[in-house]
């Protein structure tokens, strides 16, 4: 009883293994994607007054971030004008600061010669009373 088996019936028989495991994956993945779409359909359901809850408010936190959003570019807008305005002021307080520059070191150089003779009278005095 020798049986002869050619490769062409050799190469059928793995195909047709190969299909039959091909076939049972296929079977255990529907099962598992059944039960996680049961999954997904149960949490849907508890939850669903709290989604319904959630779109019923989104239009109005829409709205609320239009409005701050509006808000907040006024707001940049008029500080940007405020900004303007202190960088203007402060050009115009460095312009007159360097043209003033001259007399403005003419009046610390005063203050310090009065300081200075002060300090000589207040020292002069001091040894005055010693002797």
């Amino acid at each position: 009883m020798n049986a002869q088996i050619s490769l062409g019936d050799l190469g059928m028989v793995l195909l047709g293994i190969a299909f039959l495991v091909l076939i049972i994956y296929a079977i255990i993945l529907l099962k598992n994607l059944s039960d996680t779409i049961k999954l997904v359909q149960n949490t849907l359901r508890r939850n669903q007054s709290n989604i319904d809850g959630i779109l019923n408010e989104a239009p109005s936190i829409a709205k609320n971030i239009e409005s701050i959003s509006g808000d907040v570019s006024q707001d940049i807008q008029s500080l940007q004008k405020t900004f303007d305005t202190i960088t203007s002021n402060a050009e115009a307080a460095a312009t007159s600061f360097s043209k003033n520059s001259n007399f403005l070191n003419w009046i610390i150089s005063g203050i310090q010669i009065i300081y200075s003779a002060k300090e000589l009278i207040g020292t002069s005095s001091i040894r005055k009373r010693r002797e």
